[in-house]
């Protein structure tokens, strides 16, 4: 079953002579429960599609339709609830807010959005994450590896249908990036997640169940 459908999205940063046609005319429907990658090089638009997917950042034209809905119709307001109930982030720069314990930041979406968390789900997260001595400590206590763990929790905390990830295990060495991936694709399954991972790497991308390739902001081919 789909769950997210682009239709003609472009995205054109600056105009004129300097203007930078990031995206061109996609069209791609992800479906529910399935991991993806995107994979290119920099600059080829990538992490710009990821933003579009996440409604961060509007298209210069196109239409996103999430669950049936078209998101770039909706107010700002509505896109917001709508990013903090149904999309979870992991950034290759974690984005902790340091001041905040690790359950603090783990928790931050919820108390965000006014619900109380799930307690069982919280437990099954940190257990399987491995964080669960870490929940007192603060960001500038833990290593890379427990850092980004931490906002994998963060995001999965909200159960959301969607996890996008960018560049998540570019901060990490080689072992603790293979176990950040190993964590989201057990979510993946465990949850039923639809799972997008942007990566310029072909050897991380192929842990996916499908590899979107992108080239100079065009969608070259999907395997």
């Amino acid at each position: 079953m789909s769950i997210i459908t682009l239709h003609g999205i472009n995205k054109i940063y600056g105009q004129g002579d300097i203007a930078v046609h990031a995206l061109k005319d996609i069209d791609l429907e992800l479906q529910q429960g399935v991991f993806y990658s995107i994979i290119g090089k920099s600059g080829s638009g990538k992490s710009t599609l990821l933003h579009i997917l996440g409604a961060l950042d509007q298209p210069t034209s196109g239409q996103m339709i999430l669950e049936g809905r078209n998101v770039y119709e909706a107010t700002a307001d509505e896109q917001a609830l709508l990013r903090r109930r149904r999309i979870g982030f992991v950034f290759q720069s974690y984005n902790l807010l340091p001041e905040h314990s690790v359950l603090e930041n783990i928790l931050l979406p919820s108390h965000l959005d006014g619900i109380e968390p799930d307690g069982s789900h919280l437990q099954e997260i940190v257990e399987v994450l491995e964080i669960g001595d870490k929940l007192r400590a603060f960001p500038d206590e833990l290593s890379g590896g427990q850092a980004q763990r931490v906002a994998i929790a963060r995001a999965l905390i909200t159960k959301p249908a969607i996890l996008l990830a960018d560049e998540p295990t570019g901060n990490l060495d080689e072992v603790a990036g293979r176990e950040v991936l190993r964590l989201l694709k057990e979510f993946q399954t465990r949850l039923g997640q639809t799972t997008v991972l942007v990566t310029h790497d072909l050897d991380i991308a192929r842990l996916a169940d499908v590899i979107i390739e992108i080239q100079d902001g065009s969608i070259k081919s999907i395997s």
